[in-house]
């Protein structure tokens, strides 16, 4: 199933995998119809969740740019650019945060240069892999503006205020290689393998457990405003549940026969 979501964002689902690419426009530029497209694909996202039809997302990019960040040319001549670059944000805020929620894994894969927008939107997978000679740049502060789509949250949780400053303010250039040595992404790929590579990560994914995703999904995102002994009572309440469910009695039986387990 293939579908064109506001023009810019392709929609495909192969398999129970979701593929979320941006299309068309410049550098893939976000504009009110690719915030909306996103928007539509990260709900249909949660629902294929919820239904089953959809075990992993992954969010890419056609082209040769994964995303330039936000559209100036069509927030500049936009009647009332305030209100217009608001509805923008307030799309792609709604995505990034369903993203983020979602109960199964979200893959990014991240080619050429991403900047603005796009490092959030980004940075809102699980796994976030990037082509080692990709080139991140905020760039916000170089036009005069200041960053969205939880750019700020997601360096600053984490890199720390220091490198997260660095970034915003001086709109430094990290590649892949770099952001990877910070801990800012999930892996710096050689360019030329990084498809390969996705492919591999999304096949396993695919095959896992979808309650041991969902759940050590949440319980990793709940630790960071935790401390141990909250956190070390949700572990112990959650894996007494899913020992009990399907695919940890299935898991563990496996395990046990010396065999690849068989989740749903």
């Amino acid at each position: 199933m293939s579908e064109i979501l506001h023009d810019r964002v392709s929609w495909t689902v192969t398999d129970r995998i979701a593929r979320i690419t941006l299309i068309r426009g410049a550098g893939n530029a976000l504009d009110m119809a690719a915030a909306k497209g996103l928007r539509e694909a990260a709900d249909r996202v949660t629902h294929g969740a919820v239904d089953g039809s959809v075990r992993v997302a992954v969010i890419a990019a056609e082209g040769p740019t994964f995303c330039v960040g936000g559209d100036l040319r069509e927030f500049a001549t936009a009647p009332d650019r305030g209100p217009h670059v608001a509805a923008v944000a307030a799309e792609l805020h709604q995505a990034i945060l369903t993203f983020t929620r979602a109960p199964i894994p979200v893959v990014s894969v991240v080619h050429g240069t991403v900047a603005g927008g796009g490092i959030g939107l980004a940075l809102a997978a699980d796994i976030v892999l990037m082509a080692d000679d990709a080139a991140m740049r905020l760039a916000y502060t170089a036009v005069g503006l200041t960053p969205d789509c939880g750019s700020t949250w997601a360096l600053a949780h984490r890199l720390g205020p220091a490198r997260a400053l660095d970034l915003a303010l001086t709109n430094r250039t990290l590649t892949g290689t770099e952001a990877a040595a910070w801990g800012l992404i999930s892996r710096a790929v050689p360019a030329a393998e990084l498809a390969d590579v996705a492919a591999q990560v999304v096949a396993v994914l695919r095959s896992g457990s979808p309650i041991a995703f969902a759940e050590t999904k949440r319980l990793v995102t709940a630790a960071a405003g935790r401390d141990l002994p909250a956190q070390l009572d949700d572990e112990a309440a959650t894996i007494a549940q899913v020992i009990d469910r399907p695919d940890g009695l299935a898991g563990i039986q496996a395990f046990l026969d010396k065999r690849t387990p068989s989740f749903g």
